[in-house]
């Protein structure tokens, strides 16, 4: 429940909001409205790397950029396909393993992998046919160019790339402090950390199991329990996992409240992209202040960026929590059950 105002920042949650909004704003703009959200989904590329000095920020975010685009692949199949359930299920747990060693990997500070889980959950409701699936990936690989673009906005207006010619490097933002990087191919190259592995299939076994919990109780969006999963789960340590659960849960719980109202407004295309660039911009400024203040903004965010493709009701709010509920319990449990011997000492201590 701690608040540290010391964290907090202004620039880089504005240059999330204005990618969003730009991308929403366009969508609207030129009638394609219904793959706009996932334009800012990619937009979203946006929110990662902000302690990161920028010249190393283009290779990151290439890599989350063409990862999100992935995601919206790997889903639009999955909806083009009719799959079953079952394989919706395991591909989606899959997904969110391999996307959770990524940004382990990667090291990439941000939203995590649940961005990638996401978007492809938001896709395999949205997608049809093939025609669907190459909206949803262009309109995403605009965003994320759009979200580049934003997230290195400072440096390409101080003339940055005659700095990357003459390989001098540029200092971080200001908050961050001095780390020595290596390159994405040598990172990738590396083999992934015990912990990360582990943590990896923990991922994999919590978003199956509370996707088919929630299936099993009959809830309206079972993916959403692996959402809530998965968000608990993206630390690497079982005390990090139950903290950002119980944060989630009270987050969601807020959330829900302002998302039903919202909902309920009737508010339109134009009266939701304005609340969602504004839920965006609080969330990414609390983010690193307080993970349940965050929550309360990502809920009605990331329900209203749904809502733009999907239509939903007050009452999908009420599913959110059920749903978020399901996830956090049953990823805190099978962290508890996998905890390793360090971890354990850890929470002891």
């Amino acid at each position: 429940m701690s608040v540290d105002m010391s964290r907090a920042s202004v620039g880089v949650p504005i240059r999330v909001g204005i990618a969003v909004g730009f991308v929403l704003v366009v969508g609207g703009l030129v009638g394609a409205r219904d793959v706009a959200g996932f334009a800012a989904l990619g937009a979203l590329v946006s929110a990662f790397c902000r302690p990161d000095p920028y010249s190393v920020r283009v290779g990151r975010l290439t890599a989350l950029g063409i990862g999100i685009i992935a995601s919206v692949i790997v889903g639009s199949v999955l909806g083009v396909a009719h799959a079953s359930p079952a394989l919706e299920v395991t591909t989606i747990a899959l997904w969110g393993g391999l996307a959770a060693l990524l940004i382990g990997t990667l090291r990439v500070a941000g939203p995590g992998a649940v961005v990638f889980v996401f978007a492809a959950n938001g896709a395999m409701g949205f997608a049809a046919d093939l025609s669907d699936l190459t909206r949803a990936a262009v309109a995403t690989g605009l965003g994320t160019i759009c979200g580049a673009v934003a997230s290195l906005a400072p440096w390409l207006a101080r003339g940055a790339w005659n700095r990357i010619r003459s390989h001098v490097d540029d200092a971080p933002e200001a908050g961050s402090t001095a780390v020595r990087y290596e390159s994405i191919r040598a990172t990738m190259r590396r083999r992934p950390d015990h912990a990360l592995l582990v943590n990896a299939v923990r991922i994999v076994a919590a978003i199956a199991a509370s996707a088919a919990l929630a299936m099993a109780v009959g809830l309206s969006h079972p993916m959403w329990a692996a959402m809530g999963a998965m968000a608990a789960m993206q630390g690497v340590s079982y005390h990090i996992t139950v903290q950002r659960g119980l944060q989630r849960l009270l987050g969601n719980i807020a959330g829900a409240v302002i998302a039903a109202a919202l909902l309920g407004l009737g508010l339109g295309y134009w009266g939701a992209v304005v609340a969602i660039v504004a839920c965006q911009i609080a969330a990414e400024i609390w983010a690193p202040v307080n993970y349940a203040i965050a929550s309360t903004a990502v809920t009605p965010m990331a329900l209203l960026l749904t809502a733009l493709s999907a239509g939903l009701t007050p009452e999908a709010a009420v599913d959110r929590v059920a749903d978020t509920l399901i996830g956090i319990v049953v990823g805190i449990v099978i962290a508890a059950v996998t905890i390793t011997g360090i971890e354990h000492r850890t929470v002891s201590d």
